[in-house]
């Protein structure tokens, strides 16, 4: 029986296994914040180690019949991963209750490969060895790597779905920008380039009748779950996220839902929390916070500035934030603080929420506007 050596790359492996079953016990241990997610986050770390555990017994010793009947069970791992990050994304970023469940029809799939791999177990080691030789087990290793690519590709864009939905809701809902969804954008098109690199294998090999050494799905589902250990190392600093409500159907609302006496009392007492107490100097200002300030519903305020104000509740907050830099700097404030400074004691979480709010308002870049206020 042939055994192969342990080398570097075999220690790195062995090294992410290890690291992968440290950080999910370590994420449920010391962090606190967005709990719920984590608990997925956990799971995927657990199922990336057994994954990437497969990998490394069947390539450390290919002849041991245990080895390989390990690693073609590990292989109905494939199926979990597209439901695990769209579980992992929707708890982290939505607000729902009760909290997101994956639906049993998603595990379909694993049961496929279940009743696959108890199908497999009716010949012997060296009757399945022979079968792959003789070509007789193409057309099931065809049908799964099929069925995974799409399964996966299909849960990479209900994730994209849900970070469109996020960025509105987070307009409706928020007063500043969180830096969640570059965080989820960065796993996204991470997932989506490992499955695309098995998608070009996959038609090298069943298609072109090409077989690529470094590009080839052994090697993709090694390095995946290696990247699922980078997240779950900076999840552990992942400060905590305001998630904002999950809208299941988008319902249109034709009447009024203030009106009359008690509409005119709630923009009377709105106006007077903007100018008088100057609330949207709370960077961490939320739809729900102003709500409780004016003894109301949030969807009360969120039909008000839709429909009376015709803006987001981001954009209406920020536009008095943007006001307040530019009274500030009209008062020659510019001359003793940076602009940063500035744009945080006007209500501003960040440079780039400032940046982007105040180009939005005024239509050009806040330094372009000192500049003109110095030549006037």
């Amino acid at each position: 029986m042939f055994m192969q050596t342990f080398g570097i790359i075999d220690f790195i492996v062995f090294l992410g296994i290890s690291q992968g079953i440290f950080l999910a016990i370590t994420i449920q241990v010391i962090q606190h914040k967005n709990k719920a997610a984590n608990k997925i986050l956990s799971l995927i770390l657990i199922v990336a180690s057994i994954l990437l555990l497969g990998k490394f017994l069947y390539a450390f010793d290919t002849n041991n019949e245990w080895f390989f009947r390990i690693a073609l069970f590990i292989d109905t791992l494939i199926f979990v991963f597209g439901p695990l990050l769209y579980t992992y994304c929707r708890r982290l970023i939505f607000n729902e209750n009760p909290v997101y469940r994956i639906h049993y029809a998603y595990f379909i799939p694993v049961l496929g490969m279940c009743i696959y791999y108890i199908w497999t177990l009716t010949y012997s080691h060296d009757e399945l060895l022979l079968m792959m030789q003789q070509g007789k087990l193409i057309i099931p290793f065809f049908i799964i790597e099929t069925s995974g690519i799409t399964f996966n590709y299909y849960f990479c864009y209900r994730c994209y779905q849900l970070i469109m939905q996020y960025k509105k809701g987070e307009k409706d809902n928020l007063s500043y920008s969180q830096s969640v969804l570059p965080f989820l954008k960065t796993i996204l098109f991470a997932a989506t380039l490992f499955f695309t690199l098995w998608l070009f294998s996959y038609i090298s090999s069943y298609y072109l009748r090409f077989y690529f050494r470094y590009i080839n799905y052994k090697i993709i589902w090694i390095a995946f779950p290696i990247f699922i250990y980078i997240i779950g190392f900076y999840s552990l600093k992942q400060p905590y996220i305001f998630r904002v409500p999950f809208l299941k159907k988008k319902t249109s609302q034709n009447k009024e839902r203030v009106e009359g006496k008690e509409l005119d009392t709630l923009k009377k007492n709105l106006e007077k929390l903007m100018v008088d107490e100057k609330i949207y100097l709370n960077h961490k200002l939320t739809l729900l916070g102003l709500a409780k300030k004016l003894n109301t519903s949030p969807n009360n305020i969120s039909w008000l500035l839709n429909n009376i104000h015709q803006c987001s509740f981001y954009d209406y907050i920020n536009h008095y934030r943007v006001q307040e830099f530019i009274k500030k700097v009209e008062q020659g404030e510019y001359q003793k603080h940076t602009l940063l400074a500035l744009s945080l004691d006007s209500g501003f979480n960040s440079k780039s929420t400032f940046n982007k709010a105040f180009k939005a308002e005024m239509n050009e870049t806040p330094s372009n506007y000192i500049k003109k206020i110095r030549v006037a």
